[in-house]
């Protein structure tokens, strides 16, 4: 009967954690995109003082600053993270681009994010803003994009980073997700 119980758990356990979404997946497990820069920057290392333009400041909920109590990235630290790409059809301009940037998985793992930070607070140049549960940013492989089609993205083609989603391997609630598409971003606050 012993026997009988510890099968029976072993094939739940297995069970549960076959049908678990991954938390933070990895490069390897993708067969959808390609790793193009490992991380030379990783969680619990100091972040470095931009020695760049300045590109993203991040406030709010962070266990690590490098400008008085915000992070500053420039272009290069961001990519000191490290890097993935795929294609995915844009929604906005109905094109099939390959986009290339930070996982946000790692991204958020640098800052060392408490446990009670729950969402992210993104505000692009022209002051839209809006609001994503971080469990959406580090569940599937969402890239902070710092290149489209192997150009870096500049102000005028909605850059200098944008949120992308893989809309084309994973499903998404359309009405929620076109939101959280963010070009152009200027600032996030961690809450």
């Amino acid at each position: 009967m012993n026997n009988l119980k510890t099968i029976l758990f072993v094939v739940l356990v297995v069970a549960v954690a076959a049908c678990s979404p991954a938390q933070n997946p990895t490069p390897e497990a993708s067969s959808f995109y390609t790793v193009v820069q490992e991380a030379t920057l990783s969680a619990g290392d100091a972040i470095p003082l931009p020695e760049n333009e300045v590109i993203l400041t991040v406030t709010g909920k962070i266990g690590t600053t490098n400008s008085g109590d915000t992070v500053e990235f420039d272009i290069n630290t961001l990519e000191s993270l490290g890097q993935i790409e795929y294609d995915v059809l844009d929604p906005f301009s109905e094109e099939v681009t390959v986009y290339r940037g930070v996982p946000m998985s790692a991204f958020l793992a640098a800052l060392q994010l408490p446990d009670d930070a729950t969402v992210l607070s993104v505000t692009a140049l022209d002051d839209y803003s809006i609001e994503i549960p971080i469990a959406d940013l580090v569940n599937r492989p969402v890239i902070l994009a710092l290149r489209q089609n192997g150009e870096y993205l500049s102000i005028v083609n909605r850059g200098p980073s944008r949120l992308i989603f893989p809309y084309d391997d994973f499903e998404y609630d359309t009405d929620v997700f076109y939101n959280y598409w963010i070009w152009q971003i200027a600032t996030m606050e961690v809450r």
